[in-house]
């Protein structure tokens, strides 16, 4: 059993228009993640699926069935395996959930998300 508190986990900066702060246990990762407009990313996939729940804002994603645009209090699942790319259309907070851990595959490279534990708090 894990207690994190977001306010002792340092955010970690993804691009000069991003960052985000990880809370992982051993099946689950959470990120709070910030995205400025104009923030993009390239086709990738996962080997997990992924929840993104935007919190506010709008994130546009790209997607083999087409386009949706997610703003405050919308929720995207993506399968595993499946291919997508996004762009921020507006500064964005957003929550992004997988399980059991997050590991992008972008052309044949894999890139997994790490943490400091010691920026969390773990109880018994």
């Amino acid at each position: 059993m894990g207690f994190y508190d977001w306010d002792k986990i340092k955010p970690e900066e993804l691009t000069r228009l991003s960052r985000s702060r990880i809370a992982r246990s051993e099946n689950v990762m959470l990120a709070e993640v910030e995205v400025r407009r104009g923030t993009s990313t390239p086709w990738h996939s996962h080997e997990n699926e992924e929840l993104v729940i935007v919190l506010k804002g709008a994130w546009r994603f790209y997607l083999p069935s087409g386009e949706l645009t997610l703003e405050a209090n919308q929720m995207l699942s993506i399968p595993a395996g499946v291919e997508h790319s996004s762009e921020v259309l507006e500064d964005t907070l957003a929550l992004n959930i997988c399980t059991p851990t997050k590991v992008a595959r972008r052309n044949d490279e894999q890139q997994t998300f790490e943490h400091d534990p010691d920026q969390s708090l773990w109880a018994v």
